[in-house]
């Protein structure tokens, strides 16, 4: 028989797979066949080396290398995207927006409108029934509170913006923050 015929059950004749009858003549045909020997050498060697596992040590100064390159790098830049331009931007397109619907939807905008004047008026009486509520809960007392909240609303305003100007000086004095 010729190799060509014995080259594709080689593989099989290593892992053991082939018939007894199959395996008996690729057995034979080895010992006469130099070339297909070589081959079957080459199949197991190929095999050991599959079946080896491998463990790779990495170098004992590899992460002190590999730290000193990351920090030889330059700092990744930071972009930024600059609030008041994208609110703005927003805000024009959002206005924009809203007067072509009105212009060109006069009647889907009408009745826009009046669902929301609906909304608002039930909120409206939703909030009487809770002030006559907070009134029978204070009794007299309903003013001192009123101005109460009223004064930890504006201390809260303003605590919320000096936290938003203490990060914009923050953000204006940081030498990364230049784009």
């Amino acid at each position: 028989m010729l190799c060509s015929s014995f080259e594709p059950l080689l593989d099989e004749y290593v892992d053991g797979v082939l018939a007894p009858r199959d395996h008996a003549l690729v057995a034979a045909h080895v010992v006469d066949c130099a070339n297909c020997a070589g081959l079957l050498e080459e199949l197991r060697v190929i095999d050991a080396l599959l079946l080896t596992p491998r463990t790779l040590d990495p170098a004992p100064n590899f992460t002190f290398k590999v730290m000193a390159e990351v920090r030889s790098q330059p700092a990744p830049a930071v972009h930024r995207i600059p609030t008041l331009p994208v609110i703005s931007a927003y805000l024009a397109f959002a206005w924009t927006a809203i007067a072509l619907f009105f212009f060109f939807a006069r009647n889907a905008a009408d009745g826009a409108l009046g669902t929301v004047r609906a909304g608002f008026a039930h909120g409206l009486d939703g909030f009487n029934g809770l002030a006559v509520a907070t009134g029978h809960l204070f009794g007299p007392h309903l003013t001192s509170v009123t101005a109460l909240m009223f004064g930890l609303l504006v201390v809260d305003a303003f605590a919320a913006l000096a936290i938003f100007g203490f990060i914009y000086i923050r953000r204006s004095g940081d030498p990364r923050s230049a784009s």
